[in-house]
């Protein structure tokens, strides 16, 4: 496999679709955030009251939740770039919607839109990234997500923070919607990574080139939700999005209205996201760093993932509360002191930003802490985010990984669309905003209570996880091995059927013949490509063998069309295409002709307990129960054979022999009916005998006798029990019981009598 870059195992070709899914993630996540520093304007415009102004990004979220569920199951279940294409298409939409919104209620629609597109964006992105990184560089690749995450988050809010004061606050959403259509375009012409590809257990399906065919069904939502190690972590992800969401969406408004109020309003804002964006500096190098320690120790111990963002998660908390004590109220005296025009124009806003905020580290040196707290609380918090999703892709199968993601995703914006929905009602009970920052920050501590259990649990489910896909690993290989088999079986019944037509038709002759030769030619090339030894060489002698019979019977044909040919001639050429039958005759048996051969022995079985039933009845039954376990095997190879055939691909010939083993299955499976209700029948009898004095024990005397001289059973009775008639009568009784038995089988099922 070809590296695209040193340092990483992942190949080429998966390069591009993973870049196309990082920039759709980096939009979407944009577009979720972008609202929140156009808050106030958006509140004049539709003139809302302050509390519902939040309302549109709570309905996004949740809106977005509830659809990641649907969309996370239909990627596991169908062609995931479908899924990725409609999703995008949908939030695309939405942020048209967004910026051509004419009222507060079309703008709450459009972000519902944009919400329902979002929620496929995070469980297909996830599921693509997970196929084409390896385990030991998940947590890194994860890690450089959360980056991206964190960078799009923040560009998002300075679109609209530094954008949208000079063009308005719609003009974003038009950006990134002609960034989101363009993107689409190209996922038209990209190949995305194979499902499973970099699983450890499935490396010998990626080299041969083998798809992993496993889909989710809904009994597996029982069981996802059943591994302990995700309800773990799905909980905690309610708990610990809290303290994160309110951060982001009132760090800034915080600042803004209450601290930096006394700054101008030409760069209040922008320099309360600037502040507001320093507790994110260390969350971009903490996610580079951190993912990295996460990946070496999964290396040394595969549980060592979710210890250490436990840890993390517990290190963290000390840290933001020191950071919110750090910060201070500007000043009335500092303003002054800066001496700032009566109006900033728009050309000087960004020096003024620039020297406001030099000032206030020089006035405030306290706020050199809060950067170093929030630097270092940010720098933790990633222990667990990008860890998470490596936890998570460990645990879980393949066909199982969009339906976790967005389990996931709706623990957390649930937590995350409640925390908006009463963000007020929270800053109400509990007086301030910084108050309502410091109770979330507490929350952290019952989630790395839960990240402490989780790590109990995940050697466990990592174990479980493994001794499946190599399970199926091997069965996938044996059934693509058992698919080409089926093939060259399929070619040999087309040979042996072209000795049918080697005199009456000799187009179809030569077209059977073609079809086999194609076919074989198929097998060994897979076989070769594959390396598949066994399935080489046997592809490749049979296609030489029907190679020679078609050229012979070629030059055969040739000959038969001479104008003037005499009557030896004739008759010889007629012997040697008799002795191309003959040949074909002694070709290769194919399987189906085997399981035909098969259900006359099974039938054989039950004439054979007809016989038998007038010398010795048991057995006689053991003769049923032969024929009945042959009934079943011959059904369930035929069902082998069957199993998923496209009708729609098979050419007349094909579709000839595919009614043939239907016929074939359809009759054996009569005839499996029949035996057992035959069985079930004799197995009454033997109760009856039992009842009326006869045991096992007596049958098995009376039929070694009956067989030693050759006698019918009736016979030995009248012998053995001569002065018994109420044991003769009963007996007999049963024997005719017996005869209407085999009479009624043969009538029900229109079988031969013998």
């Amino acid at each position: 496999m070809r590296r695209i870059i040193p340092f990483t195992k992942i190949s080429r070709r998966d390069l591009v679709p993973i870049i196309l899914v990082l920039i759709l993630m980096f939009i979407s996540i944009a577009c979720q955030n972008m609202l929140i520093p156009s808050y106030s304007v958006i509140r004049e415009e539709f003139n809302i009251p302050e509390a519902y102004v939040a309302l549109p990004d709570a309905l996004f979220v949740l809106i977005s939740a509830f659809f990641a569920l649907l969309w996370g199951y239909y990627t596991d279940k169908i062609n995931r770039t479908k899924v990725i294409l409609a999703g995008a298409l949908s939030w695309t939409i939405g942020m048209l919607l967004s910026a051509f919104s004419t009222s507060y209620i079309i703008l709450m629609l459009s972000r519902a839109i944009s919400g329902s597109g979002l929620g496929c964006v995070v469980p297909v992105g996830y599921s693509i990234i997970s196929d084409a990184v390896p385990p030991e560089e998940r947590s890194s690749w994860f890690g450089m997500l959360a980056i991206l995450s964190s960078i799009s988050n923040g560009i998002g809010q300075g679109l609209s923070s530094f954008l949208g004061p000079i063009y308005s606050w719609r003009f974003p959403f038009l950006l990134l919607a002609g960034i989101s259509i363009f993107v689409i375009i190209l996922l038209f012409f990209v190949k995305i990574p194979q499902r499973g590809a970099s699983e450890d257990e499935l490396i010998d399906l990626t080299e041969l080139n083998l798809e992993y065919r496993y889909r989710i069904s809904k009994k597996d939502l029982k069981e996802i939700l059943k591994k302990k190690t995700n309800r773990f972590l799905m909980i905690q992800g309610f708990f610990a999005i809290i303290p994160g969401t309110i951060l982001i969406f009132f760090m800034v408004s915080m600042l803004t209205s209450y601290f930096f109020a006394e700054l101008p309003a030409e760069i209040r804002l922008q320099t309360a996201s600037i502040f507001g964006g320093m507790v994110g500096i260390g969350y971009l190098l903490g996610n580079a760093l951190l993912s990295k320690i996460g990946d070496f120790l999964y290396k040394r111990n595969k549980v060592y993932r979710a210890r250490f963002a436990t840890i993390c998660m517990f290190i963290t908390v000390p840290l933001c509360v020191l950071m919110l004590f750090s910060i201070k109220p500007i000043s009335t005296e500092f303003v002054t002191s800066m001496n700032y025009p009566n109006h900033i124009p728009t050309s000087d806003l960004m020096y003024y930003i620039i020297i406001t905020i030099r000032e206030i580290f020089i006035a405030y040196p306290i706020y050199k802490f809060y950067f170093l707290f929030a630097f270092l609380g940010s720098f933790f918090s990633t222990g667990w985010v990008s860890n998470k999703a490596a936890v998570m892709i460990d645990v879980n199968l393949p066909e199982h990984k969009g339906t976790v993601t967005s389990f996931f995703n709706l623990s957390e914006q649930i937590g995350k669309g409640v925390t908006l929905l009463i963000s007020f009602t929270l800053i109400t009970l509990l007086g301030t905003t910084f108050n309502m920052m410091l109770f979330a920050i507490f929350l952290w501590i019952p989630a790395g209570i839960l990240w402490l259990f989780a790590s109990m649990s995940v050697k466990e489910d990592i174990k479980v996880k493994s001794q499946i896909l190599a399970e199926r690993n091997q069965n996938t290989i044996i059934d693509y091995i058992f698919e080409l088999e089926i093939q060259m079986d399929r070619a040999i019944q087309k040979v042996h059927d072209a000795k049918y037509y080697i005199e009456k038709d000799k187009k179809k002759f030569n077209r059977l013949l073609k079809d086999a030769i194609r076919i074989f030619e198929f097998c060994e090339v897979e076989g070769v490509s594959r390396s598949i030894t066994n399935i080489e060489n046997k592809a490749h002698i049979l296609k030489l063998k029907t190679i020679m019979i078609r050229q012979d019977a070629k030059k055969i044909f040739r000959a038969l069309k001479k104008e003037h040919i005499t009557s030896e001639e004739l008759i010889r050429l007629k012997n040697d295409l008799e002795r191309i039958q003959m040949k074909i005759g002694e070709f290769e048996k194919s399987t189906f002709m085997e399981i035909q051969t098969y259900y006359e022995v099974a039938y054989l079985k039950i004439v054979e307990a007809r016989l038998l039933r007038k010398t010795d009845i048991l057995k006689s039954l053991e003769k049923i129960n032969e024929a009945i376990n042959a009934f079943y095997r011959i059904n369930r190879l035929l069902e082998e054979r069957m199993e998923n055939v496209d009708l729609s691909e098979l050419d007349l010939e094909e579709l000839t022999i595919y009614k043939k083993e239907q016929e074939l299955h359809d009759k054996s499976n009569t005839s499996l009916l029949a035996s057992m209700k035959l069985k079930e029948e004799y197995e009454s009898i033997l109760v009856q005998l039992k009842n009326k004095g006869i045991h096992k024990d007596d049958l098995k005397k009376i039929s070694e006798l009956a067989t030693e001289y050759n006698v019918d059973i009736q016979t030995v009775l009248m012998e053995t029990f001569g002065s018994e008639k109420k044991v003769i009568a009963s007996f007999k009784e049963v024997l005719n019981k017996i005869d209407e038995i085999f009479e009624q089988y043969d009538t029900s099922y229109n079988f031969p009598v013998f």
